[in-house]
C-alpha cells in the first residue's frame, strides 16, 4: 500500500512537472519571438528550426527527383537552397509540415519517456553541428557569427546529453535543465508555421527567381485559386493538432492514469 501511494505521488510530480514546464516554455517562446530586445536570445532557436526547416525541404528536393545545388544560413536565420527539379507540393510544404510533425513527436518523447532525454539532447546536439558541417556555408555567405551560433548551440545540447544526469523533480538538477530546453525545442519546432505567421501573411511568394515565401508559393501555384491565408491557417491548425495530441499523449493521459484513493485496494 505504501509503496502505491509513493510512486503514485511520484508519477503525479513528474507528469504535473512537464506541464508547469511546458506552459512556461510556451510563454517563453510567444515573449522571444514577439519581443525585439529578446532577438538575441531567440537567434539560436530561430537557426535551429530553420536547420529543421531547411533540412526537411532539402529532403523532399531529393526524393521527389530534384537535386539541391548550395544552402546557406544567414545572420538573421533564414536559410538560401539552391535547387533543381523536384515535386512542388512536397518541397513547399515538407518545412512547416515536417517540422510540425518532428516537433510534436519530440515533444511526446521529451515529456513521457525522461529516460530517453539525455539520449535526444545528444542526437540534437550532434544533427545541428553535423548538418552544419555537412550543409552550411557561411563562407559564402560571409556570415561566421551563423557559424558561431549554430556551433554553441549544439555544443550546449551535446554537454547537457553528456552530463544531465540527477532528480527530474529537482529543479536545479541537470536533468530538468535538459528537460526544459528540449520542451522549448520541440514547441518552438512544432509551432514554427504558427508563430511565422506574420511574414508568411506578408511575404510576397516571390522575388525574381527567388522563392521567400513556400506558403504563398504553395497558394499561388501548387493549389490556384487558394489563398496564402487559408494555406497558412490550415497549415497552423495542422500543428496545433499535432501538438494537442503530443500533449494529450504525453502529459493528459498519463495524469488521469493515476490512480486515485479509492481506486487503490
Amino acid at each position: 500500500m505504501l509503496r502505491t501511494f509513493v510512486e503514485r505521488k511520484v508519477r503525479r510530480q513528474i507528469v504535473q512537472r512537464s506541464l508547469i514546464i511546458s506552459t512556461l516554455g510556451f510563454a517563453a517562446i510567444v515573449a522571444l519571438w514577439n519581443t525585439p530586445a529578446l532577438a538575441g536570445l531567440a537567434h539560436p532557436l530561430r537557426m535551429f528550426i530553420n536547420n529543421i526547416h531547411g533540412g526537411l525541404t532539402a529532403f523532399a528536393m531529393q526524393v521527389s527527383g530534384g537535386t539541391v545545388a548550395s544552402f546557406t544560413l544567414s545572420e538573421a536565420g533564414a536559410y538560401t537552397l539552391l535547387f533543381q527539379d523536384g515535386a512542388e507540393a512536397l518541397i513547399m510544404s515538407a518545412g512547416y509540415l515536417g517540422s510540425a510533425l518532428l516537433g510534436a513527436l519530440l515533444f511526446y518523447l521529451v515529456n513521457r519517456a525522461p529516460h530517453l532525454l539525455r539520449g535526444l539532447s545528444l542526437v540534437l546536439g550532434v544533427f545541428t553541428i553535423g548538418f552544419l558541417a555537412l550543409f552550411i556555408r557561411p563562407d559564402a555567405a560571409g556570415d561566421w557569427l551563423s557559424l558561431l551560433v549554430c556551433l554553441g548551440f549544439g555544443a550546449l545540447l551535446i554537454f547537457l546529453g553528456a552530463t544531465g544526469a540527477g532528480d527530474i523533480n529537482q529543479l536545479r538538477s541537470r536533468k530538468s535543465i535538459t528537460q526544459i530546453v528540449l520542451s522549448i525545442i520541440a514547441l518552438t519546432t512544432t509551432l514554427h508555421i504558427v508563430l511565422d505567421l506574420p511574414a508568411v501573411l506578408t511575404t510576397p511568394a516571390t522575388s525574381g527567381d527567388t522563392i521567400t515565401n513556400p506558403v504563398a508559393y504553395f497558394a499561388k501555384y501548387v493549389m490556384p485559386g487558394a489563398s496564402v491565408e487559408a494555406v497558412a491557417y490550415s497549415w497552423s491548425a495542422i500543428a496545433i493538432a499535432l501538438l494537442g495530441a503530443a500533449f494529450h499523449l504525453a502529459i493528459v493521459r498519463p495524469l488521469r492514469q493515476i490512480p486515485k484513493n479509492e481506486d487503490i485496494v
